[in-house]
């Protein structure tokens, strides 16, 4: 995800003398996706992780671009500043407060002398697909998460306790059988606690969501690349077709074919911006479009640009990462 490290000349802001830890913290350890940044320590559960970084002098981080993971960041001393390197937008992070990164292109965090942060990583993807089943509708949009002042006094401030809860654990050196409750727990905080736009809280975020509609969309999720109809559907859910029909209108207020339709949808926009799409009939054609320029169509109203062009930039900057590597 941070694919290069500049040092910044100027001291930005200097912090008072860090206290010691309470037991002795392994320092150089590396995420899979921050290959240049040194990390203090690394909490690995099932498909997130939980991170504890600092500084001794300015930084300048440049993401990889590749758009596939959401990091919320702690900051607990100085300040990490958020720049859109394309667009010359530019957000803080103060001491004290909370907000989240997509490691998107163009994307450059600046961190100051003597920052110390704790954050939560996870796929994109992953969050999506939880935030969508527990909101009642499917989230086709990157999150954009409002940015926590002083998350002490604030509701996110769960997710930072358990951050903080499972640092400890590894510390003493315990391990973590529970890694996946623990995991579902750190995404129910975040989904609870922390501003997003994802999920809007219609009336089906409110109700229980049935059985039936739960294993429809598993099976969905798990055959996006398949023919499938919405009897296959129905059966998977153990419902009729009419009864799925009614669930789905009343939870999701879409039809199943509607719902399959946005899933690949945003399928083809994960491949996209992964580097891995080449053409628009091809992906089209994966993805069980028949119709590539209503596939192209409908994936512009969603994500406001053509995908030939989203094909073309991704291809273009996976093709400047390897080169620079």
């Amino acid at each position: 995800m941070f694919d290069t490290i500049r040092d910044s000349n100027p001291d930005r802001m200097s912090s008072p003398p860090l206290p010691p830890p309470a037991a002795p913290i392994r320092t150089g350890e590396r995420a899979a996706i921050f290959p240049h940044l040194s990390l203090n320590e690394i909490y690995r559960l099932n498909e997130t992780q939980v991170l504890k970084g600092s500084t001794s002098h300015p930084m300048d981080i440049v993401l990889d671009g590749k758009a596939d993971h959401v990091v919320y960041i702690f900051v607990l001393d100085g300040v990490i500043e958020r720049h859109n390197t394309r667009l010359h937008l530019a957000s803080i992070i103060p001491d004290g407060g909370a907000g989240a990164v997509i490691n998107g292109p163009a994307t450059l965090l600046k961190l100051s002398k003597g920052c110390r942060w704790l954050a939560f990583q996870i796929p994109l993807s992953v969050l999506r697909n939880h935030f969508g089943l527990w909101s009642g509708q499917f989230c086709f949009h990157e999150p954009r998460f409002a940015t926590v002042a002083d998350f002490r006094r604030h509701a996110v401030s769960s997710l930072y306790r358990t951050i903080n809860f499972l640092l400890l654990r590894k510390r003493e050196g315990e391990g973590s059988p529970l890694a996946n409750s623990y995991e579902q727990l750190l995404i129910a905080q975040l989904y609870a606690s922390a501003p997003h736009n994802l999920c809007l809280g219609d009336r089906s975020a409110r109700q229980p969501c049935p059985k039936q509609l739960r294993r429809a969309e598993e099976f969905i999720r798990s055959n996006l690349y398949a023919s499938i109809t919405v009897d296959h559907i129905a059966g998977a859910a153990g419902c009729s077709t009419r009864t799925l029909q009614r669930i789905f209108r009343h939870f999701r207020d879409a039809t199943p074919t509607q719902i399959l339709s946005h899933y690949r949808i945003a399928e083809a926009h994960d491949l996209i911006i992964a580097g891995r799409a080449r053409t628009v009939t091809d992906l089209a054609s994966s993805l069980q479009f028949s119709n590539p320029a209503r596939f192209a169509a409908t994936y512009r109203d969603i994500y406001g640009q053509k995908p030939s062009i989203d094909i073309r930039a991704h291809l273009r900057t996976g093709a400047q990462r390897a080169t620079t590597l």
